[in-house]
């Protein structure tokens, strides 16, 4: 403990504990169509299921939001709302 700047808090002890608690908590991506309006969040392994076959482009990385393609979009719609459909 330094006598500068007082006593440390257990989240400050903690090597690497640097994230930013906003962040953290929030275990969605956001989806924008191709126009850029804003769909129901999905899922980071769908996102990134959609960023690998090329039917999507990330857009922001803080909220991590993506976009889907235009020449996808119906595809990766059907992807996307596959698992709630089937419930």
């Amino acid at each position: 403990m330094s006598t500068n700047t007082g006593p440390h808090t257990p989240s400050e002890l903690a090597a690497g504990d640097r994230r930013n608690p906003e962040h953290t908590t929030d275990r969605t991506v956001r989806v924008q169509d191709a126009d850029g309006r804003l769909l129901n969040p999905c899922h980071p392994a769908r996102a990134r299921e959609l960023l690998r076959q090329k039917r999507a482009i990330r857009v922001s990385r803080h909220p991590y939001t993506i976009r889907l393609l235009q020449a996808h979009q119906a595809a990766a719609m059907n992807v996307l709302y596959s698992e709630e459909v089937s419930q």
